[in-house]
């Protein structure tokens, strides 16, 4: 075989490797060029199915797809062209992006009309004509917690939308908080509480510090008096604010207050809010407040020596207030102690007087 024989067959198959154009690949692209859609996948399929590497007939594809808005089915084939071609990279990245942006301009102008199915839907196409956009996934996410409030099946859609924010991106990343946020709303909505500390996990992790994130929606869902959701959040920022050697006194309180209200569902909780508080108490001494809901919470499992112990010490630092001495006045009656009672009962009378 002559030198010029055997350099030709190799560029031949040179061709062949990186996917040359069939007959069947130009004709897809002519009628691309018509508006022929349908046609140009059929025949865009068939080179495809001759040459699996025929880079321009994926190319194609995306193209078809892209007018028919299967979003998802042209991403497919704009990044194998690019596989297959990389002087195709730049080309097939424009028309991604000119579907994402287009689905997700359309969702954003749903959305500021209130048409929420329709910016939903809209933002889901955006994230199907570019999975990578975290930005697409959290607009999705926001919409479906929306939705939920009629629809409760969007709980769900949301959470995942949310979780597709946290995978794509980093705790750095403005997106991830907000979407870590709405993922642990929607858990706790979901009943799957316990969950939300496996997605706070990596932000505390990587970033102690960023305790606030998780602090103000403990501190929201309390308000809120959704109090096994506070309770969670706050016991996972109080843990990373140890972390860094930042223990605060309002957030062991918050907890405090937290389990005390969950006492109906478990007593026991009675005693561990009672713990938060004494955990708050060893920052800020005798603070007022915090003694007297240890009271409270004592009165409430009838546990009527502690209950005096801390009414004792509630009326020494805030002598002023009449509920302290009449919670005084009652555990020392269950106690038998009548004189101790009627004391505490006098003084009741006399703050209570107009």
């Amino acid at each position: 075989m002559t030198r010029a024989r055997s350099l030709w067959i190799y560029a031949v198959l040179l061709l062949a490797a990186f996917g040359c154009q069939s007959v069947a690949t130009t004709s897809a692209k002519l009628r691309n060029q018509e508006g022929n859609y349908e046609l140009a996948i059929k025949l865009a399929q068939e080179a495809v199915a001759k040459n699996p590497k025929d880079a321009e007939a994926h190319f194609q594809l995306g193209v078809s797809y892209s007018y028919l808005d299967s979003v998802a089915l042209a991403y497919q084939h704009f990044m194998k062209a690019k596989e297959l071609d990389p002087e195709k990279a730049a080309d097939a990245d424009n028309n991604i992006q000119s579907n994402f942006a287009k689905h997700y301009k359309l969702g954003q102008s749903s959305f500021n009309r209130q048409d929420l199915k329709t910016a939903a839907s809209e933002f889901e196409l955006a994230t199907k004509a570019n999975p990578t956009q975290a930005v697409a996934f959290y607009n999705l996410a926001v919409v479906n917690q929306k939705l939920a409030e009629t629809d409760s099946t969007a709980h769900a859609r949301a959470l995942a939308a949310a979780d597709k924010v946290l995978a794509l991106s980093n705790p750095t990343e403005s997106n991830y908080t907000k979407a870590l946020r709405v993922a642990g709303e929607e858990l706790i909505v979901l009943h799957r509480e316990d969950e939300a500390g496996q997605r706070f996990k990596r932000l505390i992790d990587e970033d102690p510090a960023s305790y606030k994130v998780i602090e103000d929606i403990g501190t929201e869902e309390l308000e809120n008096k959704n109090f096994k959701a506070s309770a969670e959040f706050l016991k996972l920022a109080a843990k990373a604010r140890e972390r860094v050697g930042a223990p605060d006194a309002k957030v062991y309180y918050n907890i405090g207050v937290s389990l005390y209200n969950l006492r109906k569902e478990n007593p026991a909780h009675i005693d561990d809010a009672i713990s938060y508080y004494q955990k708050a108490l060893a920052i800020t001494a005798d603070d007022p407040d915090t003694v007297f809901n240890i009271l409270v919470a004592y009165a409430a499992k009838e546990d009527w020596s502690d209950a005096a112990q801390w009414g004792e010490r509630y009326v020494t630092v805030n002598p002023n207030d009449a509920n302290g001495w009449k919670l005084l006045a009652r555990s020392y009656t269950e106690l038998g102690q009548q004189d101790k009672a009627q004391e505490a009962i006098k003084r009741y009378d006399t703050l209570k007087q107009p």
